[in-house]
């Protein structure tokens, strides 16, 4: 680990951030047990704290949705963002926006073959290359959305279907990206404040990697709806075309999985 270098990039960023008008308190550490868990501790110990950044160059307790444990290896470009939103705000499609953000700075930064797995999955033709996990903490001043974002760096050992910004023409390194990701990040929830996830439902549809092919949708282990997939509606929702007609999926605790041709 290049802790010393690390240190001077942050400070770097966080320079970048005020320069740029984006009030955002930025951190790294080396090594931590999550990047989540550490934000939401701090929001609800002070819950009138600003915006805040934790960047990490590993976790031990790294996790994803429905408590899978992320598998990073010190290869992966690992931040989390805790941002008040107004109490009581909707964020179900927070993490499909975070996903349009994110894959579009991907593609700025040379990634091509980026695409958008529902409801928090970026792939790198077909392969996961990275995945953004949100959660809430409630407080009397705000709700605060803390979103983790965890990008490959290298590919993982042992890890089937994965993908790593390395396979990329000239890959950007983990500063690199932040670089670009976090004021989009930043300017984007701004936005979502005011206006949720309907200004990015059309680029999420287009970023549809799984557009047109047969799905089913798990809850509990078990097949709960299945269908062919035709992208989100305005509110985050899973579009399934089935013999019934089309059918909304929220995403809350269910996993999508393409169906056997």
């Amino acid at each position: 680990m290049q802790t010393d270098t690390d240190d001077a990039r942050a400070e770097q960023l966080q320079h970048l951030l005020h320069a740029r008008a984006l009030d955002c308190t930025l951190q790294w550490c080396a090594q931590i047990d999550s990047t989540n868990a550490e934000l939401l501790r701090r929001v609800r110990a002070h819950p009138g704290a600003g915006a805040q950044c934790l960047v990490a160059g590993t976790q031990s307790a790294g996790r994803g949705r429905q408590g899978r444990r992320w598998i990073d290896a010190d290869a992966a470009v690992l931040t989390s963002l805790a941002w008040p939103f107004a109490a009581g705000t909707p964020l179900d499609a927070l993490s499909l926006a975070c996903g349009v953000w994110l894959a579009q700075t991907l593609q700025a930064l040379g990634a091509c073959g980026v695409g958008l797995k529902w409801p928090n999955d970026v792939l790198l033709r077909a392969n996961k290359l990275a995945g953004v996990l949100v959660e809430l903490a409630d407080t009397q001043e705000a709700r605060w959305a803390v979103i983790g974002i965890g990008v490959n760096l290298r590919l993982p050992d042992g890890v089937d279907g994965a993908a790593a910004l390395e396979q990329i023409a000239a890959p950007p390194t983990r500063w690199e990206l932040l670089e670009q990701l976090l004021p989009t990040l930043l300017q984007g929830l701004g936005s979502f404040a005011l206006s949720g996830f309907a200004p990015w439902q059309p680029a999420w549809n287009a970023l549809h990697a799984w557009h047109g092919d047969a799905v089913r949708v798990i809850e509990g282990g078990q097949t709960v709806a299945s269908g062919v997939a035709c992208g989100v509606d305005a509110s985050g929702c899973l579009l399934l075309e089935t013999d019934g007609g089309i059918l909304p999926v929220r995403s809350g605790d269910v996993s999508l999985r393409r169906l056997a041709g």
